[in-house]
Formats: C-alpha cells, sequence, structure tokens
C-alpha cells in the first residue's frame, strides 16, 4: 500500500508539473534536434490527461498537500516573524498583572468587526486568569487604513481617554467604544466626546486632546509605531495577537480565535512556565 501510494504521489507529481509547462515546452521542443516531437508531447500530455479523469481523487489529494504545505510555510513566517515584537513596556496599555508569566499582545483596529468579537473573548480569558496574575492583556493599535478610514481617529481617542484617566480610563473607554462601534467605518465620530463623558471623563478637555488630523493628531507618532511593530511582528490583519511566556516562547493568534481556542494557547503557555 506504502509504494502504490508512493507511485500515486509520483504521477500526480509529474503530471502537474508537465501539464502546467506543456504548451511552452511542446512549443520548444518542436523546434529542437533529438527531443521529442510536438506530436509526442501531445501524446504525452494525452496520457496523463486520460490518467487524472480516471483518478480524480489524485488531484484532491495533490491539491491537499499543497495546500498543507503552503499553510506550513505561512506558520514559519509569523512564528519568525513574531520575534520582531517589541517588548512590553511601561508605555503600553495593560490589564492585569504587568508581570505577569503570559502577556497576550493583542494588535487591534476599533472599527473591525473580528476585533470586536475578540475583544469580548479576551474579557472572558482575563475573568479566568486576572484573578492569579498569570495573564495580562496588552493593547496596541493595528489601524487597517483602506479599510477603516476612522480607526486612527478612534485610536487617538482611547489614548485621550488614558492621557485624561491613566490606565483604567484607556480600558473603559475601549470597552464602550467596541460596545457601541457598528464596525467597517460606520461609527459617527461625533460619538467619541460622548463616550469620554460616560466613562467618567473631562468632556472638554478630552475634545481638545481630540484635536488634529485623521492620523491620529498628537498621537500620530505612537498610532503608526503600533502599526508598524503589527507588521514587523507577522501582522496582517486585525485582531492579530501573540502569547508570550516568560521564557521567550511566543505563540502567534492569526485573526478572531474562539474563547476556547485562546484559553488553549494561554494554558500552553503556562504550562512551560
Amino acid at each position: 500500500m506504502k509504494a502504490h501510494n508512493l507511485i500515486k504521489r509520483l504521477i500526480v507529481t509529474f503530471a502537474f508539473s508537465l501539464v502546467l509547462v506543456m504548451p511552452a515546452w511542446a512549443d520548444d521542443q518542436g523546434k529542437a534536434t533529438g527531443q521529442f516531437s510536438t506530436e509526442q508531447n501531445q501524446e504525452i500530455a494525452g496520457i496523463i490527461h486520460a490518467y487524472l479523469m480516471d483518478h480524480p481523487e489524485l488531484i484532491r489529494e495533490a491539491m491537499q498537500k499543497l495546500q498543507d504545505q503552503e499553510k506550513q510555510a505561512e506558520d514559519q513566517r509569523v512564528s519568525e516573524a513574531a520575534k520582531n515584537v517589541k517588548p512590553v513596556n511601561d508605555e503600553d496599555h495593560i490589564q492585569g498583572n504587568s508581570k505577569a508569566p503570559v502577556k497576550v499582545v493583542e494588535f487591534s483596529d476599533f472599527e473591525c468587526p473580528y476585533c470586536k468579537g475578540f475583544h469580548a473573548s479576551m474579557k472572558q480569558v482575563m475573568n479566568d486568569y486576572e484573578k492569579d496574575g498569570k495573564v495580562a492583556w496588552v493593547y496596541r493599535h493595528f489601524p487597517l487604513d483602506q479599510l477603516h478610514s476612522k480607526a486612527r481617529k478612534e485610536a487617538q481617542a482611547a489614548e485621550c481617554a488614558a492621557e485624561l484617566g491613566g490606565n483604567k480610563a484607556f480600558w473603559a473607554y475601549a470597552d464602550r467604544l467596541f460596545e457601541i462601534a457598528p464596525s467597517n467605518n460606520r461609527l459617527d465620530l461625533a460619538q467619541l466626546p460622548k463616550v469620554a463623558q460616560e466613562t467618567g471623563l473631562d468632556q472638554a478637555k478630552f475634545e481638545t486632546c481630540l484635536e488634529g488630523d485623521q492620523r491620529g493628531g498628537k498621537f500620530a507618532t505612537h498610532i503608526e509605531a503600533n502599526l508598524q511593530d503589527a507588521m514587523a511582528s507577522g501582522g496582517t490583519g486585525t485582531p492579530y495577537s501573540l502569547v508570550i511566556n516568560s521564557k521567550g516562547h511566543i505563540f502567534p493568534i492569526n485573526g478572531a480565535q474562539p474563547y476556547e481556542a485562546v484559553k488553549a494557547i494561554i494554558d500552553a503557555a503556562l504550562k512551560e512556565e
């Protein structure tokens, strides 16, 4: 059986190679002396085509193997890139014990619907782990400008909340913003000062802090630095998170994985402690 499967794989690999290059190859070889003629090349192609039509399962097998190889290569790329993430420091917005053995660094966009769902999952994570001081949640901005032109302004608003009320105010503002934001660039930016008032901030001071262009006003450099950090660390979309334990091992999380999946990754990171 193993030999049979090996033969099948060889046939499929050879077949796909020939089918992909046959038109150009046939043309070139037809012009060369001592090589297959155009008729012979066409006959070979016909044999391969007939075989694949009789055994379509080989095509599925080959495509699955290709997909597996591509995923493995992408996972390897992300794992290597994740090592570039900037260390957590005092400038970060941290929920939980800053000295927790495991930190979840999340790169997020307030206009991203998937981030909205993942935010809820991470709140559940902190519900379960924060009391023991085992996990800290770090929020960094990753505005997807091509999709969400308002995201940087909303990131600025969250930074203003932190400036006026500290770390606790940042998280309260972020929670409320995700609650009211309809996602996909549909939030009325006039709501931003109202959210500040709802979360106990001075609205007049908040509006002054919120002045500036759509790049993030006074926090434009900070927001851009977060975005560059996300991209350098392997992020291509939001949310993108990195679970980092005290040994420096990094477990990337692409997309809005459900709570159960995130918990399993965190538990794996904690197990190494």
